[in-house]
């Protein structure tokens, strides 16, 4: 294990009464830093997106290179609520694309009294698997009913494109995107852009979290392709992806597998037309996050959700044909639980990185927090 130079943490937003998670960061073409969040009211109990239609991405912005942060503020606007993870991707133009799943929700008795409930899952569903997830602990809640935790029932929803033409300021283009034949399309990173300027953006399939499969835009995000299958398979639950376009032109993902808890690579050799097979890494944290580094390597960030509770990343000399696993960095370490992790890595500047990340404090509050730090 190396150790993370000059580490310095520090927290970017806090607030006691909200549950804020799940940050991604961009640096924009101006230089603003971004970092868009999940952000719900704090409930004596952990529910994450798919539990919860408070939940609304939030932004944030540094100017001063992470001296000092904006107030945050929900993107695009107050319309998107039940919100899932966002990502954020800087076009080659300067555009800023925001990528937003959004739930339908409905009060349960409005729910009850709606003619069609072929597309509504109600809390015994969904809270039976929060209840079954070894994300949090759920073992008070077990006896609660639960119409009790979450008096709401949740429909299917919208993959969303929006885009901003002022660094992120205000978002004035919206794409709905039709994943069909997937149930919807779930995206928590940022696209890769070719240099021909096709994104490729990989999403889950949503809610289900087992596939994970890419759609494209020649356009700069305006108009998008029919989805095409990347990663599935009989005992796997992949979701999460993130992807890069390496030097010489091939796309790496990276993705999380719920069922067996290692991250799983896949590669694609004709601009994401096609991709390999997924290969399981010897890294047990998820979800994972990539970063060109200058000199060509990769860095692949992730949180780690075991004992000496934090943020840890390995490089890969070679575009992923390995990852340097005996020389892991430990970039925080000693939180207090496993509610953390989400990390994602800018360049910083002078050698330096930043990763943000979120996780608890000692009064128990989770926060968007950062480490300013070095390779060793």
């Amino acid at each position: 294990m190396l150790e993370a130079r000059e580490a310095r943490h520090a927290v970017i937003y806090r607030d006691q009464y909200a549950y804020c998670a799940h940050a991604h960061a961009a640096v924009a073409s101006d230089g603003t830093w971004l970092v868009v969040f999940n952000c719900a009211l704090r409930r004596p109990f952990v529910l994450h997106p798919p539990e919860d239609p408070l939940f609304r991405n939030m932004l944030t912005r540094s100017r001063d290179r992470g001296a000092t942060w904006s107030v945050p503020q929900v993107v695009p606007n107050y319309e998107r609520s039940g919100t899932e993870c966002a990502g954020l991707t800087v076009l080659g133009d300067g555009t800023i694309m925001l990528n937003q799943w959004c739930f339908d929700w409905y009060p349960l008795d409005l729910a009850r009294r709606l003619p069609d409930q072929s597309y509504l899952s109600y809390p015994s569903s969904f809270i039976k698997g929060w209840l079954a997830s070894p994300e949090h602990d759920t073992s008070p809640f077990a006896d609660r009913v639960p119409e009790a935790i979450a008096p709401w029932a949740r429909g299917s929803g919208k993959t969303l494109i929006h885009l901003s033409k002022d660094h992120g300021a205000s978002f004035t283009k919206t794409v709905a995107i039709d994943t069909a034949p997937f149930s919807g399309g779930y995206g928590m990173r940022s696209a890769a852009e070719l240099a021909n300027g096709t994104l490729i953006l990989l999403l889950s399939d949503v809610p289900n979290y087992r596939q994970v499969f890419a759609i494209r835009s020649g356009d700069g995000g305006l108009s998008w392709s029919k989805p095409n299958l990347v990663a599935a398979g009989p005992g796997h639950e992949f979701e999460e992806p993130a992807i890069i376009c390496c030097r010489s032109g091939k796309l790496l993902a990276i993705l999380r597998d719920n069922a067996r808890r290692h991250l799983h690579q896949v590669e694609s050799a004709d601009g994401g037309l096609t991709w390999t097979s997924p290969r399981q890494l010897d890294i047990r944290g998820y979800p994972g996050h990539l970063l060109g580094l200058d000199d060509g390597r990769l860095l692949l960030t992730y949180g780690w959700r075991q004992p000496d509770f934090g943020v840890r990343a390995v490089i890969s000399p070679d575009e992923g044909r390995s990852w340097q696993t005996s020389e892991t960095i430990r970039i925080r370490g000693g939180l207090p639980n496993k509610n953390l992790g989400y990390p994602a890595t800018i360049a910083a500047g002078e050698g330096r990185y930043l990763t943000v990340y979120y996780g608890e404090d000692e009064t128990g509050c989770t926060c968007i927090m950062a480490t300013y730090w070095s390779l060793p």
